[in-house]
């Protein structure tokens, strides 16, 4: 072994490993790009482990080159054959790793900046010293949209991925400003979250909704990410955040109701998952925020808007709660 390699492995051993989750799907055109700039992070005690959820383009080999290249930090997981879904794909690498400190998610088309998992578990570090490691803890950072050759788009107001200075469980149940490929989780957050169920809206969301309701969630407005917007998207896009666009979904295209029902089957969930560990307050906030939906009562909502349910502006709290008003299927709850 070089003295080079010998002092970097000596400096890793005190340096905490950072688990770093790759869900892909069919995505050989920019995974390995993607992988190359895991592999350029500045932080290098990272080992990065991988499922493909069963692609028929290259992205298998693409991974299966990379991981024969890197052995010694790159693992592949075995699909045994099974095609999951983004949300339960993700969750099988979380199983899989329960037991690791540092878990972060990423995100088969993006790009991470040299320094992402240095700032990220730099702000990780700074809460569990205040917190401590046994508290749940999430930290998510900014990001940047860019397009498929990853050029910076523009935008006349300056995007910012969070608006709310302190995200609560009655935040998380109407919107997830959480996006999973910025994210950094602690141990005592993954051991927490057990198993991101089928009904979950995705496996960030249901992760965030545990995090707020347990621990803490800290944002880091460092843009570490660069979150490609090429079409194939799973999660948001850029062009989809004006008041217009929002009110055309939930108008015409009823997106947004769709979303809604998602979201009311998704509080139930958490809410049986997690019946012995919410507190009575807890507890009725999410079964208001249920019964809204069916009832349209109007203590229901003010009980709501007091409680603090509501998304990052405005205008989408108001459609929010335009679609509780136009839910016409209680029964399905």
């Amino acid at each position: 072994m070089h003295l080079t390699r010998a002092v970097d492995v000596a400096k890793e051993k005190r340096m905490p490993k950072v688990t770093v989750l790759l869900a892909t799907y069919n995505g050989a055109e920019f995974v390995g790009e993607q992988i190359e700039s895991i592999l350029k992070q500045t932080y290098t005690n990272w080992q990065l482990l991988i499922r493909d959820d069963g692609s028929s383009d290259e992205t298998a080999l693409i991974v299966a080159r990379y991981q024969a290249l890197f052995p010694d930090c790159i693992a592949v997981l075995d699909n045994y054959g099974r095609r999951l879904g983004s949300a339960l794909n993700f969750n099988c690498l979380l199983q899989h790793a329960k037991q690791e400190d540092y878990l972060m998610f990423c995100d088969q088309d993006d790009f991470w900046i040299p320094n992402k998992i240095e700032f990220t578990l730099r702000q990780m570090l700074a809460l569990e010293k205040k917190h401590g490691q046994s508290y749940p803890l999430l930290v998510h950072t900014g990001f940047r949209y860019v397009d498929a050759s990853l050029r910076t788009i523009y935008s006349k107001k300056n995007f910012s991925a969070l608006k709310l200075a302190d995200l609560k469980l009655s935040h998380l149940l109407a919107q997830n400003p959480v996006y999973g490929c910025t994210t950094m989780i602690n141990r005592a957050l993954s051991k927490l979250v057990d198993a991101v169920p089928a009904v979950a809206e995705s496996h960030d969301y249901w992760i965030a909704m545990v995090a707020s309701a347990f621990g803490k969630i800290s944002y880091l407005s460092e843009k570490t990410v660069l979150y490609r917007q090429h079409g194939n998207n799973i999660s948001g896009s850029f062009k989809d955040s004006t008041f217009l666009s929002r009110f055309k979904r939930i108008v015409i295209e009823k997106k947004m109701l769709q979303d809604l029902t998602r979201k009311i089957f998704m509080a139930k969930e958490f809410s049986y998952t997690y019946t012995d560990r919410l507190d009575n307050q807890q507890k009725l906030l999410i079964d208001n925020f249920i019964e809204l939906a069916k009832t349209k009562s109007l203590l229901l909502f003010y009980r709501n808007a007091k409680s603090g349910v509501r998304k990052q502006t405005l205008g989408q709290t108001s459609l929010l709660y335009i679609s509780m008003l136009l839910f016409k299927n209680p029964k399905a709850i």
